[in-house]
């Protein structure tokens, strides 16, 4: 798989950034909200411009002087995409003019690899960028006026921005199955992101909704077929009243969607000392109507009894009838269970993308009709598989329409008994064999 050039936008907290980016994008893909702070995680997105590509980081605000708490998480955040970046675009605003905090990140971005392009942002008057030679005291040369806002300037940076890149790195480019990290607030799921990549990518704290942002990384796991790769999504927790959420919860949530819709493995933690709660059925929900296929991930294993997991498992199996996923346990904070992850979500992925060969499949339904034949006067005729991920069959019968709901029910159960589709969409319809 080539590798894109990798290109970070950072800068203190709200000048700018992510509407800078979602700018690059022409689309909304991250956060954008007038409260300084909203972006805290990296986020991943993949541009293009001028016939180059380039994978395009989102960063929160950078405060190099931050020691503690929520803001040296954000700032750590940050550093990390400077070190995976083959270049930096800096942000500062025309506005405020150069500040300390400016100052400060400038000193750090002498100390990575990646060359910088200074860009000032707000200057929303082409005639007048006067604002924009202050910036040359920080030492990153010239300062290239933009209004993300409005647009201006925006494709004169890009000239720069790719002008500067370095060539992908040769090789065969490939889709990797998306795998996404799903949950209430404060279920744990940035905690075990962080464990499965090995890495601090997402900002942890005890504070729920510290995550806003999906982050993309990249794992693989050893199967018996072979090495399985997925790109891993981490989302912000999906909080309770969606329809009425405003600002970044609202936001947040709809990126969680885009998210649900974009894997094709979704893994729904769910809180050991909480239970199965509405939250989570709500989120099973999404993914099922999306044709998402599902795995449950019960965090927190580490605080509650084997009774108590015994229990959450059984409220799996009798709530989450429509997708019935398979269940394990973990404590993403002691890092036990763990390991069983990747695993999980790969034998969940070869039952989403399963290809059944017809004359197997029109075996297995001729030894069902024989088993439990459909009501008097209808006869299933054949049977064929017409897609996969989610997985998608035909039955060929007389009188389709009088095959009834609880018939395809105890089809669908059979395929999934026999093939393990656990946790995936089965769907299934009928037309008339004639």
């Amino acid at each position: 798989m080539s590798r894109s050039p990798v290109v970070a936008v950072v800068g203190a907290p709200n000048v700018g950034k992510s509407s800078l980016v979602n700018r690059i994008l022409r689309r909304r893909g991250a956060v954008v909200w007038e409260q300084p702070g909203t972006t805290r995680d990296r986020g991943y997105n993949r541009a293009e411009w001028a016939g180059r590509e380039f994978t395009l980081v989102d960063t929160g605000g950078m405060e190099p002087d931050a020691r503690v708490g929520l803001q040296a998480l954000v700032t750590l955040q940050a550093k990390v995409a400077l070190e995976e970046a083959d270049l930096i675009v800096h942000l500062v605003d025309a506005r405020v003019g150069p500040t300390e905090a400016d100052a400060a990140i400038a000193r750090e971005l002498r100390k990575v690899p990646g060359r910088v392009v200074l860009a000032v942002n707000k200057l929303d008057n082409p005639a007048d960028d006067t604002e924009r030679y202050r910036f040359y005291s920080l030492g990153e040369g010239e300062p290239h006026p933009i209004s993300a806002l409005h647009g201006i300037g925006i494709g004169d940076l890009l000239d720069v921005v790719v002008s500067l890149l370095p060539e992908s790195e040769p090789g065969e480019e490939d889709r990797l199955p998306r795998l996404a990290i799903l949950g209430r607030p404060n279920v744990g799921k940035s905690t075990l992101l962080n464990r499965l990549l090995g890495s601090e990518r997402a900002v942890v704290s005890e504070m729920p909704g510290t995550t806003t942002d999906a982050v993309a990384g990249e794992v693989e796991v050893e199967t018996k077929e072979g090495v399985e790769r997925f790109l891993l999504l981490d989302t912000a927790g999906m909080s309770k009243n969606v329809r009425r959420a405003r600002g970044v919860p609202y936001y947040s949530a709809l990126r969680t969607a885009e998210a649900i819709r974009r894997s094709d493995v979704s893994l729904l933690l769910v809180d050991a000392v909480d239970g199965l709660v509405g939250g989570d059925l709500r989120i099973a929900r999404q993914i099922e109507e999306a044709g998402s296929s599902c795995g449950v991930v019960i965090n927190k294993r580490d605080l509650v009894s084997p009774e108590r997991l015994r229990e959450i498992g059984d409220a799996v199996a009798a709530r989450m009838s429509d997708l019935k996923p398979r269940a394990i346990s973990v404590s993403a904070l002691t890092g036990a269970g763990v390991e069983k992850v990747l695993p999980f979500a790969a034998s969940i992925y070869r039952a989403y993308n399963l290809r059944i060969p017809t004359h197997q499949l029109a075996e297995f339904i001729g030894e069902l009709v024989a088993r439990n034949a459909p009501p008097k006067g209808v006869k299933i005729r054949y049977a064929t598989q017409t897609g996969s991920a989610p997985p998608r069959f035909t039955l060929f019968a007389t009188r389709p329409k009088d095959v009834p709901e609880g018939y395809l029910r105890y089809v669908e159960n059979a395929l999934r008994e026999r093939y393990d589709l656990w946790g995936v969409s089965v769907r299934i319809r009928v037309k008339s064999s004639r």
